[in-house]
């Protein structure tokens, strides 16, 4: 595995040496030295990305903003725009390879994009030009330099570089809760111009998605608003009256709270454990109008037991956002279940859903995007793209590929396993996301932004989950066993080369490895 990141002064000799190994030895376009070192003349200036490989730099660049840039004092002329130049690029030989290149671009365009930039200039060598177009680079002027050290001044974009010919190298494939890789059916699609969301396309269109979800989670009655799961969250809040529970197991529970509590409902809490299980008999003890909750709590990958509610006689609303799609589940016994698109049913996020068991009956005293019964069905503006997209993408979601989610989430344990991380597989874990706890004493924020250089989108940018230290991997977008597999791979040497001591047998032991110990984490609240 190679470890990308910004070089310290220990990292410098290195850097000189690889810097001499390809301009000296290799590209004759400096002069031999006894120390067979190279420094760049504006080495104080340079901001150094390496690659690491076993302890030894073994590729590198250099990355200036001071101008004039060294194409400049050479008479180049760059174009207008706010640039970073990339001095110096070399790999050792043994690690010439796209992934190496695209692990380090990736970096640098992280780095470009943090600064706020438009984009890195550089004099890209004339024997890697095709290596230089695959991965998005543009010439902007003719060659310069001498015959036996030609190189041509090229510049590239963020957009160029996700958007070239190895975009679907390049491009960081999401293993995400939301926004989950999508289909490049469903992709293709939503580029389209969008129809009238009035059209009598349209509504058939919607009208057959309704009927096709009605059957998926079992309920007769679907109805689509245009945002997020909060949005369909706050439509159910609405229709709640009287005293209720919520059920609580972590961030998404708190949510929950949150949105009865700006509904103005009453309500008690009950705590669900890190295994899903709840005190059954504090429902016969507060004898609620109401129950409400998730059912995959996401922030633990948990999912919460709903079996004692199937014969509760009161009402019950489950936010089934990160599981539907994951897995085969029959809510017949509620009455709300809500669900979006941009999680495991592989669309793009933007359309909302609440399924009912009865027809949504008026209600006057709400804001009319959230009264139900206005939408016959579509009763506001409505995206005609991503419904188009969501019928495609419901095509695409058969019975064997709900199936994968839980034969690809035991392919990452089994993965983290073998390669030294001792992780023990929770009996609630749900087969759409798990959350995986970092080291003391490392952090999880420098392992997501390691797995982003490495090709994929892991979880770990969210405050309550920086606070846990924990990083999540999801199933739930068009993900293949060999993603889980690499990624499991990519984590558990990465936190055995953080932990390994000599004493150290090389394998990594974890408490309680699918959750946080951390209670802040549990409470979704900050300390």
């Amino acid at each position: 595995m190679i470890v990308y990141r910004k070089a310290g002064s220990s990292d410098f000799d290195a850097i000189h040496r690889l810097n001499y190994e390809t301009f000296v030895e290799e590209i004759p376009q400096h002069p031999p030295n006894l120390e067979r070192r190279l420094v760049d003349k504006f080495h104080e200036e340079n901001t150094y990305w390496i690659g690491e490989a076993g302890g030894e730099v073994v590729a590198m660049c250099a990355l200036r903003g001071e101008r004039p840039f060294s194409l400049e004092q050479k008479g180049v002329c760059v174009p207008d725009g706010d640039w970073l130049e990339i001095r110096l690029l070399a790999v050792k030989k043994a690690y010439r390879r796209n992934r190496t290149f695209a692990g380090l671009m990736r970096a640098v365009i992280g780095d470009a994009t943090e600064r706020e930039v438009d984009g890195i200039v550089i004099s890209g060598t004339t024997r890697e030009q095709v290596l230089y177009h695959r991965f998005g680079f543009v010439p902007f002027a003719d060659p310069i330099g001498p015959e036996e050290a030609r190189y041509v001044p090229m510049v590239l974009t963020r957009s160029a570089f996700y958007e070239s010919k190895s975009a679907s190298t390049l491009r960081p494939k999401s293993l995400l809760a939301g926004p989950v890789e999508c289909s490049e059916r469903v992709r293709a699609r939503l580029s389209r111009q969008p129809l009238p969301h009035r059209s009598n396309e349209t509504s058939r269109m919607l009208k057959s998605i309704q009927q096709q979800l009605t059957q998926r989670v079992g309920l007769p009655y679907v109805y689509t608003l245009l945002g997020s799961g909060t949005v369909a969250n706050d439509a159910v809040a609405s229709r709640l009256s009287g005293h209720g529970v919520i059920l609580c197991a972590g961030e998404f529970g708190e949510r929950l709270m949150d949105h009865a509590s700006r509904a103005g409902l009453s309500f008690d809490v009950i705590q669900a454990d890190r295994k899903g299980k709840w005190d059954v008999s504090e429902l016969e003890r507060i004898k609620p109008d109401w129950v409400w909750t998730v059912h995959c709590e996401t922030s633990l990958g948990i999912l919460i037991d709903l079996t004692p509610l199937h014969a509760w006689q009161g009402v019950v609303a489950v936010d089934a956002i990160s599981a539907v799609g994951t897995l085969v589940y029959d809510y017949s016994f509620a009455d709300f279940v809500t669900f979006s698109s941009g999680k495991a049913l592989r669309n793009a996020p933007g359309l909302a859903f609440v399924a009912m068991r009865g027809r949504a009956e008026a209600l006057r005293d709400v804001p009319r995007y959230l009264d139900l019964s206005l939408y016959q069905p579509i009763a506001f503006t409505q995206s005609e793209p991503l419904l188009s997209a969501m019928a495609i993408a419901l095509d695409e979601l058969t019975e064997a590929e709900v199936a994968s989610h839980e034969e690809k989430m035991i392919v990452l344990i089994n993965s983290l396993c073998e390669n030294g991380l001792q992780i023990e597989l929770n009996p609630a874990q749900s087969p759409g996301i798990i959350t995986i706890p970092v080291p003391f004493g490392q952090s999880s924020i420098e392992l997501g932004r390691q797995l982003s250089y490495q090709g994929y989108l892991v979880q770990y940018e969210s405050e309550y989950l920086k606070r846990a230290n924990v990083i999540q991997v999801s199933t739930m977008g068009w993900t293949t066993p060999r993603m889980m597999r690499d990624v499991g791979a990519y984590i558990a040497e990465w936190m055995r080369q953080k932990t390994a001591t000599p004493e150290s047998d090389g394998s990594l032991k974890l408490e309680n490895p699918d959750v946080p110990s951390d209670e802040f984490f549990v409470r979704g609240v900050s300390n």
